[in-house]
């Protein structure tokens, strides 16, 4: 299930070729209304979400009522930087979360691992994945609080920096002089206990995003590798090559990417 249905056609195409039946669905297809010769009305037991670097607040509340689907085993493929956003949803054991880059066969292996009520995830990750996004939230509250003690020009004087304008161009904007508005960044500096201009101008934009180290994200778990218990006082490494993830369209190398794609069991 896909924003980008063409995607979605291509991926479950790719996984078609690889022996995994799949089927790509509309962004707003209601799935229980789906129907199979001689069953009735059924959908599928598997549902893979391609983001497709839309990991906002629509999608996610989208995916959310997907998870409240009888039955239904749900996995996003996201980006390094956005797996971070699905942490608040970790806690159904129905939902699992990988990152990009990877084989069709990889994915095709999730898949499966789905259809076997098995974690794609391992407990470890899975607890490491909602800690970031518990502290990202934690962290954002109190970056949203120290912006909130600057004045409307302070404030502006940061937005505009941050946007990559020089001093002289900001002050022509403001309608002050380069000096002025030294004095407000200085200010600013002061309030938000920033030892310079780039690291308020960081501090602004880690306000408005949420962003997960690469070390905190999680990978598939092969097939054969057993489910092991949540490793206490350790954040996991990533592992090398990464989980389901898509390259928009199919790629000559046999890997997928973007959009977002459901799977189904026939």
């Amino acid at each position: 299930m896909s924003p980008h249905l063409l995607v979605a056609q291509a991926v479950a195409a790719a996984l078609r070729s690889v022996g995994t039946p799949a089927d790509a669905l509309g962004w707003d297809e209601t799935l229980t209304t789906r129907t199979s010769p001689g069953r009735g009305d059924v959908g599928p037991s598997r549902l893979v979400v391609i983001t497709d670097g839309l990991d906002n607040e629509p999608v996610i509340a989208h995916v959310r009522r997907y998870l409240a689907v009888s039955g239904l085993r749900v996995l996003v493929v996201t980006s390094v930087e956005a797996a971070v956003r699905w942490g608040r949803l970790l806690e159904s054991e129905r939902l699992d979360v990988v990152t990009q880059s990877t084989s069709v066969a990889e994915l095709a292996e999730a898949v499966d691992l789905l259809a076997g009520d098995a974690p794609v995830m391992d407990p470890g990750r899975r607890a490491a994945l909602r800690t970031a996004w518990a502290l990202t939230v934690d962290r954002q509250q109190q970056l949203a609080s120290l912006l909130a003690t600057l004045s409307p020009q302070q404030r502006r004087v940061l937005e505009l920096l941050a946007a990559g304008r020089r001093v002289s161009e900001v002050g022509a904007e403001l309608g002050v002089s380069s000096g002025t508005v030294r004095s407000h960044v200085k200010s600013l500096r002061a309030k938000l206990g920033a030892s310079t201009q780039l690291k308020a101008v960081a501090m602004y934009h880690q306000a408005q995003e949420r962003v997960l180290p690469a070390h905190l994200v999680p990978a598939p778990r092969p097939v054969s590798e057993p489910v092991s218990e949540p490793e206490s006082e350790h954040v996991p490494d990533q592992v090398a090559g990464g989980g389901p993830g898509l390259e928009r369209g199919v790629g000559a190398a046999g890997e997928v990417s973007g959009g977002g794609v459901s799977l189904a069991r026939r």
